[in-house]
């Protein structure tokens, strides 16, 4: 029998214990979190693990690699995210590791063969080919696009950083929305390289930032059918980084607080997570949308700075056919613009050695991809492939309904209704960039706040090569050094207590 004193003794125990932290499973501490596993969370963590820390990685979604995403189509991987590749310049560190384990035979050219450009409603579908039928240069319009490479780019061309470049194109060519080739710098370029249309693009900004390029202009891809993206970039690193860090998938974090000392992040599950730093390497589009909540908020020169980066809704749809219906003129199909949702389209498994799949991807961007987010709200995947199956059919009435009449599965890759990334990939506005170098929305971006407690990474930070994968492993590194500089002292993660934990 417990005697009341014994029992008086247990109740203030069971007290004590009650207003002492709680090391539960709720409750983590490390020196630094990466919040986001896409390629520069991965990198950050990677380099900083290399360096000592003790790294835990919070990913919002079930699985690594953010916007590098592979999945198999046909008999071959296909690229649902990232797929170009670029030469050994600018630093680029993907290249030597990829020529290491694979060897130089793993890249090839890609776009092989002609060109095609839908107009007049598919009547005037003409082709870069002066044997095809309706070859390309018997439309001054069509021809007249290829003028446009080399006059975007001239900062001296566009002096005024109040136009976007669809009043430049107006100006300069007489093409404006109505147009009949409008589309062909719509969908076909601004859609095509830079992920979202034409009215959205600063034309000055866009200048000067092409002007910073550092990566190599030719772009290569991988041969290898059954080798995707992500599976080389797993191969070569983020396997081993995901299997030597904490790692926490399907974990969005929902706040990030640095009132106190450190770090707190709490996660939409409720648990707390203490660091002495963190890095944030979220899209563009999830920080505008203010899915993070900053406890105090951030500066002004942060949410202005994400605020002035471009970052547009975009899909990558992968068609699979019974044949290459699209090969009227004898020839491989290297790109395709549409009139409709399709955008731009090109056949990557031409240049999949041994493929023997018809593959047809399509890439609508900006208004395209909105368009087909709201069809796929009503009807499902289903939907936007039977509208994009639509457009192709139109593009090519000789062969009317040949698209839907060869048309075997489809993958679809919504990123501007995926909630963890909203969008495809930045892009330069009009106010993304007032003077190069010293004034650009993407510098101030990367400056850390709090104290140095939070920094930002990904490809939306980097001056000379945003919108790449390289440019993402780049700040990531950049970043867990600059975490390295502030901190300095491996494995000293914050103690876990009381007042660290506020609701």
């Amino acid at each position: 029998m417990i005697s009341p004193s014994e029992l008086f003794l247990a109740l203030l125990v069971q007290i004590s214990s009650m207003l002492q932290p709680q090391n539960t499973a709720g409750v983590t501490s490390h020196d630094v979190i990466v919040v986001g596993a896409g390629s520069a969370g991965l990198h950050a963590a990677k380099t900083l693990k290399k360096l000592g820390y003790d790294v835990l990685i919070l990913e919002a979604s079930g699985r690594i690699g953010g916007r590098v995403k592979s999945a198999t189509l046909g008999d071959m991987r296909v690229e649902l995210g990232a797929e170009e590749h670029y030469l050994a310049t600018g630093g680029n560190p993907i290249w030597g590791a990829m020529n290491e384990k694979y060897g130089e035979q793993i890249y090839v050219r890609p776009y092989r063969g002609l060109s095609a450009y839908s107009m007049d409603g598919g009547a005037g579908t003409c082709w870069s080919s002066r044997a095809a039928h309706n070859p390309c240069s018997n439309d001054p319009d069509v021809g007249r696009v290829d003028e446009f490479w080399d006059w975007y780019w001239i900062p001296e061309w566009h002096q005024n950083p109040d136009t976007n470049l669809a009043d430049e194109v107006f100006a300069e060519y007489g093409v404006g929305p109505s147009h009949r080739a409008y589309h062909l710098y719509d969908a076909g370029i601004a859609g095509g390289s830079f992920a979202t249309n034409l009215d959205k693009l600063g034309a000055r900004s866009l200048a000067l930032e092409s002007n910073e390029w550092t990566l190599s202009d030719t772009t290569l891809v991988l041969a290898d059918k059954d080798l995707g993206y992500a599976d080389a970039l797993n191969d070569l690193w983020w396997e081993d980084v995901s299997s030597s860090t904490d790692l926490l998938l399907n974990t969005p974090v929902k706040s990030v607080d640095t009132n106190g000392n450190d770090v707190l992040v709490i996660d939409a599950n409720g648990d707390k997570h203490l660091a002495r730093q963190v890095i944030i390497t979220v899209s563009v589009g999830v920080l505008q949308a203010g899915v993070i909540e900053f406890r105090p908020d951030l500066p002004a020169s942060t949410t202005d700075a994400f605020g002035q980066i471009g970052f547009d809704s975009g899909m990558k749809i992968a068609l699979s056919f019974s044949n290459a219906w699209w090969e009227t003129e004898g020839e491989p199909l290297a790109w395709l613009v549409t009139e409709g949702v399709a955008g731009a389209c090109w056949v990557p498994s031409d240049y999949k050695v041994r493929s023997t799949s018809h593959i047809l991807m399509c890439y609508p961007m900006g208004k395209n991809s909105r368009q087909l987010t709201a069809l796929g709200a009503e009807g499902g995947e289903q939907a936007i492939v039977a509208a994009v199956l639509e457009d192709l059919n139109q593009t090519f009435p000789a062969i009317s309904g040949a698209a839907s009449e060869f048309y075997v599965d489809a993958l679809v890759q919504d990123w501007g209704a995926d909630p963890y990334t909203r969008g495809a990939y930045s892009y330069p506005t009009k106010e993304t960039i007032q003077t190069i170098k010293t004034d650009t929305a993407r510098l101030r971006l990367r400056a850390p706040v709090a104290g140095k407690r939070i920094f930002f990474a990904g490809e939306a930070t980097h001056p000379t090569h945003p919108a790449t994968v390289v440019g993402a492993i780049h700040e990531g590194e950049r970043a867990a050094l600059e975490v390295h500089a502030t901190n300095g002292s491996p494995g000293n993660a914050p103690v876990q207590s009381a007042p660290n934990f506020r609701p």
